[in-house]
């Protein structure tokens, strides 16, 4: 673990992004492939968010290796994916600084269908 974590930014919002995953999907083309966001849809906790041509399905999970404290408990070999993750983005701004984000976030079927007929 870092030895300046406590005076870091991951420090300050208890580790938002250790409490859920995204997986990428391709932006939907048919009926088929929309009707599988509502099926995701249809299940609690599972958001889809659009960022300009992203689209991804995010899952709540808390990560297994996140210590009681917010730090990371497998930091010198923590996944690639975690130690490319830059602070510069990070969930903290948009939660507690109130950063205006341009990404549309979905949690149910019927505001997908609104959006996306």
């Amino acid at each position: 673990m870092s030895s300046n974590w406590e005076d870091s930014l991951c420090s300050k919002c208890g580790a938002i992004c250790c409490h859920y995953i995204t997986v990428e999907i391709d932006k939907p083309t048919n009926k088929r492939a929309r009707d599988d966001i509502r099926w995701y849809l249809l299940h609690e906790g599972v958001t889809l968010l659009i960022e300009e041509d992203r689209w991804l399905v995010k899952f709540p999970t808390r990560c297994r290796d996140l210590a009681k404290d917010g730090s990371c408990s497998i930091y010198e070999n923590r996944p690639i994916t975690c130690q490319e993750y830059s602070s510069d983005n990070c969930d903290y701004h948009t939660e507690y600084e109130g950063w205006e984000t341009n990404h549309i976030e979905l949690d149910t079927p019927e505001a997908f269908e609104e959006v996306y007929r």
